[in-house]
């Protein structure tokens, strides 16, 4: 979150800002922001998890008197942050919180080794012995809702083949169907807290025998939340509801022989875990 006094603008008459972001040589322009008290904020999320120490450059621009002007370059990273925060809120009252960015720098540096980005340099690598030991140290307990046949139709035209996640940039479930035509699908997501969604077919993958769905809309704090996905053509009803969630991803493959998915999952679940808390 980037913030900007307000009065910049509602005072002192610049207009038309926005904040061009670049990571790793790529740039992106936000110019939608929200207003909370005194600030406009901007908001940057398009960062992987395995990118949590690399420096992200934010300048603002924005016009007076039909001219522009930019600010100065702000560089900072998700690492800095974290360890900042370590600094401030060390104290066993933020007992909760410490465990938390501990976790986040963990579950970082495990998404370094699995796409195996800059290991050299990896996100906890600068924890003192001290910060090392709020983490979360038990093992997750893990439990499985993945049904593919969680609520039935008569006869459905589309059957679900598998869910799974995809880890590479994010946390993000897929799940794969086969079918001849994805013409008029839509996908309806629904959380186990109410929350909706709709998938269009438009984003629909091709794949090996059919196409994958990706979602990834929840939060990490929602990582043994039950979500039903639903197929429908039009407004018709066309597949089986599908039950899953992230932990039953990590349920499953908590034996694999990949090492370094078991260490991920592992990770990530703690880190689940510390977010809801």
């Amino acid at each position: 979150n980037y913030k900007v006094d307000k009065a910049l603008f509602e005072e002192n008459g610049y207009q038309n800002p926005y904040v061009k972001f670049s990571l790793n040589g790529v740039e992106m322009v936000v110019d939608e922001y929200r207003v909370v008290e005194d600030k406009y904020i901007f908001d940057f999320d398009d960062i992987a998890p395995n990118r949590m120490k690399d420096t992200i450059y934010a300048t603002l621009y924005a016009e007076f008197n039909d001219t522009e002007y930019e600010s100065e370059t702000k560089e900072y990273s998700i690492g800095e942050y974290c360890y900042s925060m370590l600094e401030q809120y060390s104290t066993e009252e933020y007992a909760e919180l410490r465990t938390l960015l501990v976790d986040l720098l963990n579950y970082g540096s495990e998404t370094q080794n699995y796409t195996s980005y800059n290991v050299n340099s990896l996100a906890n690598q600068s924890l003192t012995e001290e910060q090392k030991t709020w983490a979360t140290v038990e093992l997750p307990e893990l439990q499985t809702v993945f049904n593919k046949q969680h609520e039935m139709i008569d006869n459905p035209f589309i059957v679900w083949q598998g869910a799974g996640l995809k880890l590479e940039d994010s946390i993000t479930m897929r799940f794969k169907i086969e079918t001849d035509s994805v013409e008029n699908l839509m996908v309806k997501v629904v959380s186990e807290s109410g929350k909706e969604w709709n998938i269009l077919s438009n984003t629909f993958e091709v794949c090996d025998g059919g196409y994958y769905i990706y979602f990834d809309g929840l939060n990490a704090g929602q990582m043994r939340e039950a979500v039903y996905v639903t197929i429908y053509k039009g407004t018709e009803v066309i597949s089986d509801t599908i039950c899953y969630s992230i932990e039953s991803y990590a349920y499953a493959m908590q034996d694999s022989e990949d090492e370094k998915l078991v260490s991920l999952l592992d990770k990530m679940m703690k880190y689940g875990d510390s977010a809801y808390e």
